[in-house]
């Protein structure tokens, strides 16, 4: 084999393997890149959980004040309720 044709081999797979680092690299971009956006969406929607989260707690505050409100506006339909059939047995003659 000539020094040529020697020289020639050597370049052949000096470009393949180029090309193959190429390709390597192109994916590893790719890869890195996808990688950021999965992170950059993953920030995202844990926000959007602690928004929700928080949203939650004032709602579940809100619902036990109402609860609350709504145990004492009965008690006092009850009390109401007491006085007056007191008052109307009491009207009544009994």
């Amino acid at each position: 084999m000539t020094d040529i044709n020697k020289l020639d081999a050597a370049f052949a797979r000096f470009e393949r393997a180029l090309g193959q680092f190429e390709v390597v690299t192109r994916s590893h971009v790719d890869e890195t890149r996808k990688l950021k956006a999965l992170a950059a969406g993953a920030t995202s929607v844990q926000r959007d959980q602690q928004k929700l989260n928080e949203q939650l707690d004032q709602v579940r505050i809100k619902a036990a004040e109402l609860v609350d409100t709504s145990k004492q506006a009965a008690g006092k339909i009850d009390t109401a309720m007491g006085r007056i059939r007191s008052v109307l047995h009491s009207n009544s003659g009994a």
